[in-house]
């Protein structure tokens, strides 16, 4: 009973910062054959196999809490809360090569990504954003100096799906000048709702995670799980973390040079919460096992402000009991005198009146 009332006395006197473990895109469909749940590499596949027993070492810290009647299993000792991001894509998305008559990586070709129109919707959410193909409303642009479709390509003709309903489209169109620009890498049709989108059975999940879907938007994308790529615009993410008390981010997934960089970056900027980010290196794996773009990702979350560690590291440090308070205890911590009764319990412990 005493290390429970020591760990209460330090919860409540220490405040209300709580741990949350990031998994970002862990799906199929950036995976290679050997860990799929359909045994075929993935839709956008990353040799990335080697990491998911690593993130399930993280998940599948258990312990025995033996003070509790009966004694009861924790998941996940060093966190409060686990959370999945799944990129979530309906069919003919913005971001897929496909849609604009290109090939997948077309904008490797020297001309950058293919030039997009945006909105900036009043509430801030990637739900309302939308962009529409700059070709489509400019089609005399100069298609030497930037990217665009294949000559003879009209969107009216060739994909309508994503010019119609397409907020942007008719926005840009009717006052550019609401609009902004930005620029959109041609990706293969991956990640379908409908198709590889789901969770390995390599993986360790729980029916009692959090699932934080991004990309579910036709018209706009989302390499980071707390904002599009513009990031003008946020998921839901940062809303939540912030209504739990999370602030500090152990991140692992999926590819450490984009979505898991990007969650990481937008994790330490000025448009979300405040937050402490731990990067569990070996618990990433960059596109196409590039580790030279693996290290400048590391260097570059290193810039921005995170901390590196390995799984090891991870597993090193000793959970806090503080993660075991039951309702009871959270009903304390919220009342006005939560300090003094802290203290009170610390005392009462070290004096061995418990």
């Amino acid at each position: 009973m005493s290390k429970v009332l020591l760990a209460l006395a330090a919860s409540v006197v220490l405040g209300y910062a709580k741990t949350a473990l990031l998994v970002v895109d862990v799906q199929d469909c950036f995976l290679e054959a050997a860990c799929t749940g359909t045994g075929t590499d993935g839709s956008l596949s990353v040799p990335a196999c080697e990491i998911i027993p690593n993130i399930n070492q993280l998940l599948d810290t258990m312990v025995f809490i033996q003070d509790y009647h009966p004694p009861r299993p924790v998941r996940a000792c060093s966190f409060d809360e686990v959370i999945f991001t799944q990129d979530y894509h309906p069919t003919n998305h913005i971001s897929y090569g496909s849609s604009h008559g290109l090939a997948a990586f077309a904008h490797l070709g020297g001309l950058g990504g293919l030039p997009l129109m945006c909105i900036d919707p009043a509430s801030g959410l990637t739900l309302d954003g939308a962009c529409c193909p700059k070709f489509y409303l400019q089609p005399s642009m100069n298609c030497t100096a930037e990217l665009c479709p294949p000559p003879g390509w009209d969107y009216a003709v060739n994909n309508s799906g994503i010019i119609i309903n397409n907020s942007a489209c008719t926005v840009c169109a009717a006052t550019p000048a609401e609009c902004f620009e930005m620029s959109q890498s041609m990706w293969p049709d991956h990640c379908l709702q409908s198709g590889d989108s789901g969770f390995p059975p390599t993986l360790y999940t729980d029916p009692t995670d959090i699932v934080i879907q991004k990309g579910t938007n036709q018209f706009v994308d989302a390499y980071s799980a707390f904002m599009d790529n513009t990031q003008t615009l946020k998921t839901s993410l940062d809303s939540m973390l912030m209504s739990k008390g999370i602030n500090r981010l152990y991140i692992v997934g999926i590819a450490t040079d984009v979505c898991v960089q990007w969650t990481v970056t937008d994790a330490l900027g000025n448009s979300t919460a405040n937050y402490e980010v731990i990067v569990v290196s070996d618990a990433t794996a960059p596109v196409l096992g590039n580790m030279a773009n693996f290290n400048a990702s590391i260097a570059t979350m290193i810039g921005a402000g995170a901390t590196v560690m390995s799984t090891a590291d991870v597993l090193a440090v000793e959970c806090s009991l503080s993660r075991f308070a039951d309702s009871d205890m959270a009903t304390i911590s919220s009342r006005p005198t939560a300090v003094l009764i802290g203290v009170v319990l610390y005392l009462m412990v070290k004096l061995r009146l418990f």
